[in-house]
């Protein structure tokens, strides 16, 4: 008997289209500084300067030195956010190129595998809400962090996995292409802190998600690590620092300063009830938070053959092309070595 097939459809997640039209960005926002300091936020339907024309001109013959073919949807913000990834140097975007390529190809990053469910079940990480400009919130908590339950593989495929719908099914290319994250700490001390499962999720976002945070909420500090975060502050870089904000659970207000209240868990200070279901990803915004088609998938999921909605690899011929040209990568990165 052949099983029934099910399609996990997330666009109820999108915002209404009366909010996607209310919001007009500060020329700042959208980019501000200038050559190899520029940083950006929106990377569709917007102009390029002419500096960046000309980093993406050098990547691309990078590119075709290297004989590298592209994926079928790879579009102009794909190599502009290669660039800035590689910080404009033209030594660095092979590397870059060569860790995004491979994380194309690994299909559990796009899969709700079993264990990317179980994970995603946890409450480890999840959405909740949006702020003030329709920027979807994600929440990390900390506390649930373990490497000993769920394998380093299984943070980078399932963290892929997720980030992906959100980025697929919650931004507007020119309106809405960041999110703000919460990281909930739970008062861990620097000896339980989860510092290795931290560098993975924010290895995972840096290259394959670059450009999406916008403002990052480290909350509930320890002593231990509010110290330490001042020693850290006094030395980093100034526009780093400006995305991040540690916050103790009487500053928390301020979090209201970016997203309202009715769009904010009670435990951070909001007026909406702390979620206890984490998966499928609610819209608080509909009734009930979800789409009676999504329940229904989820439940299926159980028996059910499931039909993956993924942007790459579209195919197992577009797979098996990505890893021919990652392992010509490789050729060539060791040939390069040896001159």
């Amino acid at each position: 008997m052949q099983q029934q097939q099910v399609v996990l459809n997330f666009e109820y997640l999108k915002p209404a289209q009366y909010l996607i039209d209310a919001i007009v960005h500060d020329p700042q926002y959208i980019k501000r500084k200038e050559r190899s300091k520029s940083q950006r936020r929106i990377w569709e339907n917007v102009p390029y300067d002419a500096y960046e024309k000309e980093k993406m001109a050098d990547f691309m013959k990078i590119v075709t030195k290297n004989k590298i073919q592209l994926p079928a949807d790879w579009k102009d913000c794909d190599t502009l956010k290669m660039v800035y990834c590689g910080k404009f140097k033209d030594k660095n975007y092979l590397k870059v190129l060569q860790s995004h390529l491979a994380w194309r190809a690994v299909p559990n990053n796009f899969q709700p595998t079993d264990i990317n469910i179980a994970f995603l079940q946890k409450g480890i990480v999840y959405t909740f809400g949006r702020d003030k400009q329709q920027r979807p919130i994600i929440i990390m908590n900390l506390e649930l962090v373990n490497l000993k339950q769920f394998s380093e593989e299984v943070y980078i495929n399932a963290l892929s996995y997720y980030f992906g719908i959100i980025k697929k099914n919650c931004f507007v290319p020119g309106k809405i292409e960041n999110w703000v994250f919460i990281m909930d700490t739970k008062k861990l001390g620097l000896s339980k802190f989860p510092f290795k499962a931290i560098q993975i999720a924010t290895k995972t976002m840096q290259v394959n998600f670059c450009g999406c945070l916008d403002k990052l909420y480290l909350l509930n500090p320890s002593s231990s690590l509010s110290f330490s975060w001042k020693m850290v502050s006094a030395v980093a870089d100034a526009d780093t620092m400006e995305k991040v904000q540690m916050l103790k659970p009487n500053e928390y207000p301020k979090i209201q300063e970016r997203i309202p209240a009715n769009q904010l868990e009670e435990q951070y200070g909001g007026k909406v009830a702390n979620l206890t279901k984490y998966w499928p990803p609610i819209n608080i915004e509909i009734p009930g938070g979800y789409t009676e088609e999504i329940l229904k998938a989820v439940e299926s999921m159980k028996t059910a053959e499931i039909v993956i909605q993924k942007e790459v690899p579209a195919s197992e011929e577009d797979e098996l092309k990505l890893q021919e040209q990652m392992a010509k990568i490789q050729i060539k990165k060791e040939d390069d070595d040896d001159d």
